[in-house]
């Protein structure tokens, strides 16, 4: 039997790499199962995440707490896999930041609290490792609060400091917790502490709702069912951001957190923030229509596709019949299971706020809707950071062309944040990610799977050549065999067009110079020898050619000996007409603390890059620049170094300009391949 919505808590664990997100994630586990010890692997279960000890990709588990079912979405921390955690959010209803103690505040801390903000999703924040040396949870609260705001407050103390940490203090429950034991007494020298930290999240709770305000203020006393209902919707609200105390490692604080996500932390009926695309508004009704959203695919070689997906609307059983909006195919839903990490657990029916797993989905990819057919919708994709680095990439191997690049699609639908395209101008296949380790990972998964190997090198940059002045030519070819000749004579004009212009084609032949039947043939012998340029062998842009005379002969003349015509009169014309090398501009927007603006901007002139403006956001600066896309190479790499991770990049197309003279054979060289030092994989 399905749960009640009311009953359910879907939340994530979102931090930075190394805050103990898993350890507490797989700490829940442990203490719902009965086991009092952390199980370790449940989680990060894969050999690419045992090899590089981090959280490469979100994983699931559902557990049962007090009678609240808990699905718990663990995500990377990592900035380069920051994916995952991003579109946890979107999933889930309540988002636990999990902070560091003896460094609380990092670069990924940031960016998914922002991102958390743009979601609209609650938050709990958990103090973890305190037991470490050089941490003090007081002192923690206060950068959080500097940070996050004044709604920021402790729902609990630590008893003991660093490796004395021993237990924690509950403010409302006015119960100290320690080595699995309760009492009412509050620990020895913490009395004034614990006045003040308690004095603080009433009056926080008071002021999240008028009727409590009023109450508190004519100096009545709350009891202890207002307290934590003003809590529960103060959270819900995003008007209280609770902050708890603990250690995951050695189990202290982890029922504690459980408490509040089972007691306090929203339901699927607390909150509505699912719209569709076309802006309608959908509740968490279980008798409505039935929706679900598409939020993770994991990929097994040998069990297939597994579909992970939160049920907005309406409930479900096994073998029911619907349908993909996206592409308009029929699915029928196989075995429905809840997820403990790798392990699956058979349900007999979903319903709307349950989040749950469902295999061999024929077609249907991440960020996919299933619906009734009789009521469609589709609720957007998530919004993902843009790859900075990116690869060429190839099979290793002579005839496994097929075996890697559907390995590549198949890694691509588990991580959406990984892209591979098609470089029409350089004829290369490009693999991008949010990192260089993002990419390396994703190509060492794919020779583990799928046994075949990839190969990875820098892209090459797509230069062009142009003229900058008009000529004419003649283009004649003429040869004799023994039996009939190869006739075909063509004089053309050629002369610069606007950047971005493309090609031009204008027939101006008159008298009969050249039969109409053979002029197409001219433009298409003039097209093919555009695709090398005289300066160093790439295609030729922005020219307009002029076809003006020519002569014919009537029995040997043929397209194929005016095609060749053309392509020579286009040669020999380009060579008079002072060919120059073209390189292609991107718009750079750089989103940065404000403090670190000079050095970004000497980077950037270093790169013979052109400021285009800076927009204040709040404490940070968006630096907008043109700056020639081969000296963006490294940039991702530097952009970290300078900032200390602290800034963001987009990059985005531009325009083409000429590479000044004194440039031209440094240019050259940067985009000739080096094999030394630049493969992946």
């Amino acid at each position: 039997m399905a749960p009640e919505p009311s009953t359910i808590r879907n939340v994530c664990l979102i931090g930075h790499r190394g805050s103990g997100k898993t350890s507490l994630a797989e700490g829940m586990i442990s203490l719902a199962s009965g086991r009092g010890s952390v199980s370790r692997g449940v989680l990060d279960h894969t050999e690419e995440e045992s090899e590089h000890g981090m959280t490469l990709g979100m994983n699931v588990a559902t557990l049962e707490w007090k009678g609240r079912q808990v699905n718990v979405l663990d995500t990377p921390g990592d900035g380069g896999f920051i994916g995952d955690a991003f579109v946890a959010q979107r999933a889930a209803d309540c988002a636990i930041l999990v902070v560091h103690a003896q460094d609380p505040i990092q670069v990924v801390t940031e960016r998914v609290w922002r991102r958390g903000e743009k979601e609209d999703i609650p938050h709990i924040i958990v103090v973890n490792h305190l037991d470490r040396e050089r941490t003090d949870f007081g002192e923690v609260l206060e950068r959080l609060r500097e940070r996050f705001g004044q709604h920021v407050v402790p729902m609990n103390l630590p008893i003991g400091r660093e490796g004395d940490f021993r237990g924690v203090y509950g403010l409302l429950s006015q119960t100290a917790y320690v080595d699995g034991g309760q009492s009412q007494e509050i620990p020895e020298g913490m009395e004034e502490e614990v006045e003040r930290a308690r004095l603080q999240i009433l009056e926080t709770i008071a002021e999240s709702d008028d009727s409590l305000l009023e109450k508190y203020l004519e100096g009545e006393e709350l009891s202890t069912e207002e307290m934590f209902e003003g809590l529960r919707r103060g959270i819900a609200d995003g008007v209280i951001i609770p902050v708890l105390a603990a250690s995951a490692e050695r189990m202290i604080g982890v029922d504690r957190l459980l408490d509040m996500i089972a007691g306090s932390a929203p339901s699927p009926l607390d909150r509505s923030r699912w719209v569709d695309g076309e802006g309608r508004e959908f509740f968490c009704d279980p008798e409505g229509p039935f929706a679900a959203y598409v939020f993770k695919t994991y990929v097994d070689p040998f069990s297939g596709r597994l579909s992970v997906m939160r049920v907005v609307s309406g409930r479900c059983r096994s073998d029911e019949a619907l349908v993909n909006p996206r592409t308009g195919s029929n699915e029928r839903l196989g075995g429905i299971s809840h997820l403990v990490g790798k392990e699956r657990v058979g349900v007999d029916e979903a319903v709307a706020g349950d989040i749950i797993a469902v295999a061999k989905l024929k077609d249907t990819a991440t960020f996919d809707t299933l619906c009734r057919p009789e009521a469609p919708v589709r609720f957007p994709a998530v919004e993902l950071p843009e790859p900075t680095a990116a690869f060429a990439v190839r099979a290793k191997a002579r005839g496994e062309e097929e075996k890697v690049f559907d390995a590549i699609r198949r890694i691509v639908d588990e991580d959406p944040s990984l892209r591979l395209e098609r470089s029409e101008d350089t004829g290369e296949d490009i693999f991008s990610g949010l990192t260089q380790m993002h990419v390396e990972i994703a190509i060492e998964r794919i020779g583990r799977r799928y046994g075949v190997e990839v190969e990875a090198e820098e892209p090459r940059v797509p230069l062009k050549e142009t003229i900058s002045t008009s000529s004419k030519a003649q283009g004649r070819y003429k040869k004799q065999t023994g039996g009939r000749g190869q006739y075909g004579d063509c004089h053309i004009e050629i002369s610069p067009l606007p950047r971005g212009a493309g090609f031009e084609f204008v027939d101006e032949i008159v008298g009969g110079a050249i039969p109409r039947q053979f002029i197409p043939a001219v433009e298409k012998g003039v097209l093919e020898a555009m695709r090398e340029g005289p300066i160093a062998g790439y295609p030729v842009v922005d020219v307009r050619v002029r076809l003006y005379d020519g002569s014919y002969h009537s029995v040997d003349s043929s397209e194929m000996a005016f095609k060749m015509a053309g392509s020579i009169a286009f040669k020999n014309a380009v060579e008079n007409a002072r060919p120059v090398l073209l390189e292609p501009y991107v718009k750079v927007e750089i989103l940065a603390p404000t403090e670190l603006v000079g050095d970004i901007m000497g980077d950037l002139s270093g790169r013979r890059g052109r400021p285009m403006g800076m927009d204040p956001r709040g404490e940070r600066q968006l630096i907008q620049a043109e700056v020639p896309q081969i000296e963006m190479r490294t940039y991702a790499r530097d952009l970290r170094s300078i900032s200390g991770g602290r800034a963001n990049f987009h990059v985005e197309f531009s325009h083409y300009e000429e590479v000044p003279q004194n440039m031209v054979e440094k240019v050259l060289a940067a985009n000739e391949r080096e094999e030394a030092g630049q493969k992946v994989g």
